[in-house]
């Protein structure tokens, strides 16, 4: 029976150089099995594929594994080269190659090279499972999370870009209202002085004796120059702020423009829709770009027109502050009483210059506040979405798997909010890790950086069960560096639950053995996808029944639809699976080759040696069980 959906395959692999030197694999769709003796090249050939295909583990999250890997390969490739040959779905054949501590060539079928990552760029992959991963997904819920979302790969690859968009663009806000803030601050303090200052200027007024109203004019106006002189400064630094947002908003456009469209666009089918619309919006880029510059002259054209005013301003100012003195000096009775106004109103229109910029800069806070809001709501509904996601792939598994029961369970683990927080206590004089208990335990996230942006220490103290000083050095702490905005990003991740039915119950994965956590995910990796599935061992932790009653079967119904490539030692896998192609290994402890390679009535005294024991096996097992 031929496969009926279409699907990714794995077509050749050619080693040159290094343990496997001169080999070469052509795999067949279906069931593929390597089978060898212990050190005869096996798992070297599934993680050279892996290794191939870019394909290795995150080195953030799995960094272990990952350089236990590079190390397999850098022992068994030395200076040769690795080139795999892949099919698309689409039908579309591609060569990857690659070298020890080289990156990945990816030539077509004309043999150019061409510009794209055959995993990051969608066009192909492949599920790789090296020997004892199925049992560490068994027993860690990240892993079980990512395996929940490559069962719809392209929903959570979109997920995965909406969320880092988010991400780069609250990082942005926060830099912004850190600034903002900075600059309110400043402001504030300043500006603060201005009620104190008007009081005591009020005080000053109403000179005693002759003159004394002509005088009070004379203040009056000298206060009003005082102001004036301060708006050319403002004015200035106005327009170069604008001059400068302006600059940032054309060139983040040109680099999203730039990151977008990557090169093969340009060459798939749909060429011409993503030129036409490349076109379009490059011309938006110019028409920013233009408008800069237009900007860039406006403002130099501004602010020399502003500074002549200014020099205008000096020159009348000067004849205005002499005939000012020379009113104070006819006045020596108010001498002291002008100089100290003189200073005050000095003092004051600075402050009143703060008021009316911190009312300016609050203005813009709010409204980056607000924008900022318009993110985080968007970051909420993009993992709200992501939940509904997995909770449907889950029901749809414990529906295609009776023997199981997954479920998900929203931002129910405060492990990444515990961490941080306490990350960021640590080493300010406090048991850093209770204090994140109680915090964690008290507020989500968002509750908790509401009271830091906030310095509502007093209800910190209250709701959390913390003395009030140590509340409020909490808050002090977690107000610097901007860590109250990074606090309303932070995620409570979710939980999956997989769970295997024993008898009339059920029990978590936790709860299981070894074995019985493997029985677990290995029936949920053998589903229907349309990616090759490659995994060392999947017998490991197994008992035959399982492998001959679950595995064997899930095997014969999934090959018709996905190419499955396995490094086995147990007979039922090939023989009872019925492998369309298996390559035999063998090994002088120098150098492995493939010795035989074709099907299982092809390759069965092989088989029969290697996994059964031999024919003698055979025969005392008979005598033994009568059959």
């Amino acid at each position: 029976m031929s496969p009926t959906a279409a699907h990714h395959r794995i077509t050749r692999l050619r080693v040159t150089g290094g343990f496997l030197s001169d080999a070469d694999l052509e795999l067949s769709d279906g069931l593929n099995c390597l089978i060898g003796g212990r050190g005869t090249g096996k798992t070297t050939t599934l993680e050279f594929l892996r290794f191939a295909l870019g394909l290795l583990p995150d080195l953030k999250i799995h960094p272990q594994r990952r350089r236990a890997l590079e190390s397999l390969v850098d022992a068994n490739l030395g200076s040769g080269s690795l080139s795999v040959q892949i099919q698309t779905k689409a039908g579309i054949t591609y060569s990857a190659e690659r070298g020890r501590g080289s990156t990945i060539t990816v030539r077509n079928v004309l043999g150019e090279v061409v510009p794209i990552s055959l995993d990051r760029d969608e066009i192909f992959s492949a599920d790789v499972f090296s020997q004892n991963e199925i049992e560490e997904i068994a027993s860690n819920a990240d892993a079980q999370l990512q395996l929940l979302d490559r069962f719809d790969e392209a929903a959570s690859r979109r997920f995965e870009r909406e969320l880092e968009e988010l991400s780069r663009a609250l990082v942005a806000s926060a830099a912004d209202l850190r600034r903002l803030d900075e600059e309110v601050d400043g402001l504030r303090a300043r500006a603060a002085e201005t009620a104190g200052m008007e009081e005591r200027l009020r005080g000053l007024t109403t000179p005693v004796g002759p003159g004394g109203d002509g005088l009070t004019d004379a203040h009056s106006a000298k206060a009003k120059r005082l102001r004036e002189g301060q708006i050319p400064d403002v004015a200035i630094a106005a327009v170069h702020r604008a001059e400068r947002e302006v600059a940032a908003a054309s060139a983040a456009f040109r680099s999203t423009l730039d990151t977008t469209f990557e090169k093969d666009l340009t060459q798939g089918e749909n060429a011409s829709v993503m030129a036409e619309l490349r076109a379009s919006l490059e011309a938006f880029a110019d028409a920013l770009r233009l408008a800069n510059k237009s900007i860039v002259a406006e403002a130099r054209r501004v602010v020399a027109g502003i500074d002549e005013h200014a020099k205008q301003l000096m020159l009348a100012h000067a004849t205005q502050d002499a005939a000012y003195a020379s009113a104070v000096a006819a006045s020596q009775e108010h001498a002291e009483r002008t100089r100290e106004r003189d200073q005050l109103q000095t003092a004051l229109a600075g402050a009143q210059s703060a008021m009316r910029e911190l009312q300016a800069r609050a203005s813009t806070r709010d409204a980056a506040v607000a924008a900022r809001g318009e993110l985080l709501a968007r970051l909420s509904e993009a993992r709200d979405e992501r939940f509904n996601r997995r909770r449907t792939v889950a029901a749809k598994l414990s529906a295609e798997v009776p023997a199981l029961r997954v479920s998900v369970r929203q931002g129910a683990n405060p492990e990444a909010y515990r961490a941080y927080v306490a990350h960021q206590l640590k080493g300010q004089g406090m048991k850093q890790g209770m204090a994140a208990d109680r915090l964690v335990a008290s507020f989500t996230p968002t509750e908790l950086a509401t009271l830091v942006l906030e310095a509502d220490a007093e209800k910190m103290a209250e709701r959390a069960g913390i003395e009030s000083e140590r509340a409020r050095r909490i808050v002090e702490i977690l107000r610097e560096d901007g860590i109250g905005y990074e606090l309303q990003t932070i995620e409570l991740g979710d939980v999956p639950c997989i769970e295997l039915r024993d008898g009339e119950t059920y029990k978590q994965a936790s709860q299981l053995s070894t074995g019985q956590r493997c029985t677990v995910v290995l029936p949920m990796l053998l589903r229907q996808s349309d990616r090759p599935l490659l995994i060392d061992q999947p017998e490991d932790n197994l008992d035959n029944a399982f492998v001959f009653a679950t595995v064997v079967g899930a095997l014969r119904t999934v090959k018709l639809a996905r190419q499955v490539i396995f490094v086995t030692h147990n007979p039922n896998i090939p023989v009872l699976g019925d492998a369309e192609r298996i390559f035999v290994f063998e090994s002088d402890g120098q150098r492995a080759t493939v010795a035989q390679v074709g099907t299982v009535d092809e390759c069965k005294a092989a088989v029969e040696r290697i996994l059964e024991g031999g024919a003698t096996a055979f025969v005392e097992r008979m005598k033994r069980y009568g059959h």
